[in-house]
């Protein structure tokens, strides 16, 4: 990697297109990868209710993308949740979103992105996996390797990387769910949008939608590559609108396709299989396709992790350029436009994160435990994004009912419950320790927050005020 001595001092504004900014969030989410990890879990709770818990979760994260969405033509900068809770809260709550994001982010490529490649590679293997058990960390490394130095050479490559590979995942997802349905004939039925197959218990859908609101995660990581987004007050909400759409669709009509392909009643057995998704493709489609629904898995996995690593990369150069939690290394600019020792230094961080994890629980349950851990930080700072977009607008005189008022307060009450859900009743273990590390967290920050205010009170008073 070529040194950060000639460095610029800014990052390039103005040189990713809307479509490269959707990509981040595209890249984030990685909807193929959901395909594979996330819905086997949510139907070993509720079976062939699965397209409903799937569809009730687009509902909720889609509040959750209005308040972005509006936040978006307001705020635009590379830690944006930290300049969005400022605005819209105060101080605080704008150290706490950059406090609570950038732990989001890092946990959730160790977790999801890393760990969940090396554990879905275990898969595709099982023999090999079986004779090198500790194969993981070395194709963990390599992972991570690989994605530091993409994130390293530039935001336009590596989101141009995601771009591509991203539309061609959604694209073989959309063309095959449409097949499965049509090969499906007769076994359409709507039963899997009711809880009719869950035993008609709503309980057990609503304690599923923690994972459910999971699946939509990365949704709104357009927002972190603002400030080098084209005109990015209106290329962001643009962004965000339509990858939604994507999303919505991609997911929720694969959750259905796979289940009446399978079986609406076998959904159960679907939950006990370590590859489903592998094994449909194959029997629908022939050995090339579940191949090929296999690369674009693993692709997913990776996209994921390069999406994560630019997200925390550009939270930590926001904090460090106003001086807040991160030295002014972090905010060094190389030559092709990046916080370049931050890409490095993270990927270190992230590599023992990801072993940490592994080495504790196995890379599988590794891997949900830190997705787990992270997923009351994201929802947290949504609620507090939509009590300071009430707050913001009523100040302005712009405030409107149903996008600044009714939406943030639905989307609390839907995020608050998911969080409740979370703790109690607790998990099995190890993954109701979880709940254990993001209080512990949470409560850390407010420490480091209360001694910074103290000791560096200066550094504070301008945090989140950085940006365009």
């Amino acid at each position: 990697m070529s040194s950060d001595n000639s460095a610029q001092k800014s990052l390039k504004t103005g040189s990713l297109s809307m479509l490269h900014a959707l990509a981040q969030g595209l890249g984030t989410n990685g909807p193929a990868a959901v395909t594979a990890l996330f819905f086997v879990g949510i139907a070993s709770l509720v079976a062939g209710s699965t397209p409903l818990v799937v569809l009730l979760a687009f509902m909720v994260y889609s509040g959750m993308t209005v308040i972005v969405y509006e936040w978006s033509k307001i705020v635009a900068s590379s830690h944006s949740w930290v300049a969005i809770l400022r605005k819209g809260i105060g101080e605080w709550a704008a150290f706490f979103g950059g406090w609570g994001y950038w732990y989001y982010y890092m946990t959730g490529y160790a977790g999801f992105a890393i760990l969940g490649f090396s554990s879905f590679a275990y898969v595709l293997f099982p023999q090999v996996g079986q004779a090198y058990p500790w194969l993981w960390i070395p194709i963990s490394l390599a992972i991570i390797a690989e994605t530091t130095i993409l994130v390293y050479l530039g935001i336009k490559p590596s989101t141009s990387y995601v771009l591509y590979t991203g539309l061609a995942e959604v694209a073989f997802l959309i063309v095959t769910s449409i097949v499965l349905v049509v090969r499906a004939g007769p076994n359409n039925t709507l039963s899997p949008f009711t809880p009719a197959p869950a035993g008609g218990s709503w309980t057990t859908i609503l304690v599923s939608m923690v994972l459910g609101i999971a699946t939509f995660g990365g949704m709104n990581s357009v927002i972190p590559v603002a400030e080098e987004t084209k005109d990015p007050k209106k290329n962001v909400p643009r962004a965000l609108a339509i990858l939604a759409l994507i999303l919505g669709v991609t997911l929720i009509l694969s959750s259905y396709a796979q289940e009446v392909a399978f079986g609406v009643s076998k959904m159960s057995e679907y939950a006990s299989l370590p590859d489903p998704g592998i094994i449909i493709y194959s029997t629908y489609f022939g050995g090339a396709a579940a191949a090929l629904y296999a690369l674009f898995v693993l692709n997913s996995f990776n996209s994921s992790a390069v999406a994560f690593a630019n997200n925390a990369v550009r939270m930590s150069y926001g904090l460090a350029r106003e001086g807040v939690l991160f030295p002014q290394i972090f905010a060094r600019i190389n030559k092709h436009g990046v916080p370049g020792y931050s890409a490095i230094i993270s990927g270190v961080m992230n590599a023992a994160v990801a072993l940490a994890a592994g080495l504790l629980f196995g890379p599988l349950t590794g891997g949900i435990f830190l997705i787990v851990n992270n997923t009351v930080l994201n929802y947290l700072n949504h609620m507090l994004a939509g009590a300071g977009l009430i707050r913001y607008h009523r100040s302005k005189g712009t405030l409107r009912i149903v996008r600044h008022i009714v939406v943030p307060l639905a989307v609390s009450v839907a995020l608050a419950a998911a969080i409740l859900y979370e703790v109690y009743p607790a998990p099995s273990p190890p993954l109701n320790y979880a709940a254990y590390v993001t209080a512990a967290w949470i409560v850390l920050g407010f420490v480091v927050y209360g001694v910074l205010r103290r000791l560096r009170p200066s550094e504070i008073e301008k945090i989140g005020e950085s940006g365009l």
